[in-house]
């Protein structure tokens, strides 16, 4: 696609992603895309400049629809060209009227933090992996997931009002940030996974309607509708899985191997230009460890690498390297980088 002006970059999803942070490969794109066109700096400038003033209605628009007719004056096409100065003042307004809608209208409840935009997006998010290889996502509500080849995950549009919902096709394992007020379901066919913080893993054949749960920390139910109504199957507790087969009328609940299960996570691991404070996070999950950073200067650095069934030392010996950093693990489960 030609990009001609800021209207062109905002009409582009992966544009769209990137400016909100949520997808580690559209970021990786667009990095590289600016610093391969500084010519397209200026109009990319102005669309994000857009997305952020439109991220501010969208928070509007929730709270009270009464008071957005004021807003959209400030974001019309024909105030698109409008000076640093005039945009100050849109920014400005923009602001003290969200600002007063709180005060006024929501006065007795406790407001949560302002949401991405993405939470109140009006559309789906679908993220897909390729037929050779996996796929790691960081969500936008802290959780972070990965897509075994194949697998395709569809966000809801009405993810983070009451509940953290999205639908799943294949395998994949989910780390969730806690948040007890929004909980936090996968839907398999006619099954639903819900958790609140935990870490679990879900293989779905939806043709022949089976589903796999194993859960590795925390809490999980599993739940089957029938008819309008959703009926209890299994409540699992950390080192349980649970087969179930329609097609056979059966369910299988047993314990499973660790070993096993920390295997198939390290598999692929894969950095592309990734942020450092990211590529630390993503290890603590794939090998369930602790890592410390002395110098936090270092979590300005990007990463790139890939990593088959590879142990954690010689990981980090890789990641230290690049860092031109040192390692040292205080015990099984703590490493310090220094």
């Amino acid at each position: 696609m030609e990009f001609k002006s800021s209207d062109d970059f905002l009409k582009n999803e992966s544009f769209v992603n990137y400016c909100l942070g949520i997808d580690q490969q559209d970021t990786a794109f667009w990095v590289d895309y600016a610093s391969l066109h500084p010519e397209q700096l200026k109009p990319m400038n102005e669309a994000a400049d857009l997305l952020k003033d439109l991220q501010l209605l969208l928070l509007a628009e929730k709270l009270k629809p009464e008071a957005v007719s004021s807003l959209r004056a400030y974001l019309s096409p024909k105030r698109r060209k409008y000076t640093i100065f005039s945009r100050r003042y849109a920014a400005a307004a923009v602001l003290f009227l969200l600002a007063c809608v709180v005060f006024l209208f929501y006065p007795s409840h406790n407001v949560l933090n302002p949401p991405e935009l993405a939470r109140y997006s009006t559309h789906q998010y679908v993220y897909e992996a390729g037929a050779n290889e996996r796929r790691a996502i960081n969500l936008w509500d802290g959780s972070f997931v990965i897509l075994d080849k194949g697998a395709k995950l569809v966000i809801d549009s009405s993810f983070g009002q009451s509940d953290r919902k999205m639908y799943l096709s294949g395998i994949a394992y989910f780390k969730v940030a806690k948040d007890k007020g929004h909980p936090f379901k996968v839907y398999t066919g006619k099954y639903v996974t819900t958790a609140v913080g935990t870490a679990f893993k879900l293989q779905t054949d939806l043709t022949l309607k089976k589903l796999k749960v194993e859960l590795e920390e925390g809490k999980v139910i599993v739940e089957k509708k029938n008819g309008d109504s959703w009926n209890l199957v299994a409540t699992l507790h950390p080192k349980e899985s649970i087969s179930l087969d329609d097609q056979l009328n059966r369910s299988v609940h047993q314990k499973f191997s660790d070993k096993d299960f920390s295997r198939w996570k390290i598999q692929e691991v894969i950095f592309q230009n990734a942020p450092m404070k990211e590529v630390l996070l993503q290890l603590e999950i794939y090998y369930n460890v602790n890592i410390t950073v002395e110098d936090n200067a270092v979590m300005q650095e990007t990463f790139n690498g890939k990593f088959r069934h590879d142990a954690l030392s010689s990981v980090m010996e890789m990641v230290c390297f690049s860092l031109n950093k040192q390692f040292k693990f205080i015990d099984s489960n703590h490493i310090i980088i220094y």
